[in-house]
């Protein structure tokens, strides 16, 4: 399911929007702040932002102008600031909807889904993906970790590019295997955990490395960064 970055400083508002959010069945991240945001893009690629004009730390207009430089995901303004002033500013600084406090939920949702309908449609398949410091390259078959360019075989390439695609979120081993092999078989778990461990290995990624690959009892790994 898709995952929503909601900035939002008024607590209870969050409240409310991260539940019926989750409940609808949206993977949910919040920040109250623009210095909070900043930080969860470096961990997590949102598919769309629900973002706040007045923020305590900046102005929400001016923070989608930074988003734009980062991501292509959706923005959808939630404000109370309804002049057409500041409508107008909303979509000129890079804002692909503007919604006014106080709004109903299910308008705020039938909204999500059009955006996400519509982005879907539009975003190319890139074969490469780029965040600071690391970067993904299936056409090259190669990978980037902090500034060390490396060859990778295909299953362990494909395996990199799954978890930074989804950079932040964890995935179950069956899902990996699956997607990298076709089926699944009862030594998935196994297969996928050599896999991983061949993966680690090629890109010398330790504990000084920008980014880990961590793992769970349950057979589930996540790419994130660790440094900062």
């Amino acid at each position: 399911m898709s995952h929503i970055l909601l900035v939002e400083d008024d607590s209870d508002i969050m409240r409310i929007n991260r539940s019926f959010l989750e409940n609808e069945g949206y993977t949910v991240h919040c920040a109250d702040s623009v210095q909070t945001a900043s930080f969860m893009l470096e961990e997590c690629v949102p598919d769309l932002v629900l973002l706040d004009v007045m923020l305590p730390d900046g102005d929400g207009m001016d923070f989608c102008k930074i988003l734009r430089q980062k991501t292509n995901a959706p923005v959808i303004f939630l404000t109370a600031r309804d002049e057409n002033d500041d409508v107008i500013m909303g979509f000129r600084s890079g804002g692909d909807d503007y919604i006014t406090k106080p709004y109903d939920l299910n308008v705020l949702k039938a909204r999500i889904e059009a955006q996400l309908r519509r982005n879907a449609k539009q975003a190319p398949q890139t074969p490469k993906i780029e965040f600071p410091y690391l970067t993904v390259d299936l056409f090259a078959s190669s990978a980037t970790l902090d500034g060390n360019e490396c060859s990778l075989p295909q299953r362990e390439l494909q395996i990199l590019y799954m978890l930074a695609s989804r950079l932040g979120e964890r995935i179950s081993y069956r899902e990996i295997y699956k997607n990298i092999y076709g089926c699944d078989v009862e030594d998935s778990k196994n297969t996928i955990r050599v896999n991983i461990s061949r993966l680690k290995k090629h890109l010398n990624m330790d504990d000084m490395s920008t980014y880990e690959i961590a793992s769970t009892s349950d057979g589930e790994y996540v790419l994130r960064r660790i440094m900062f």
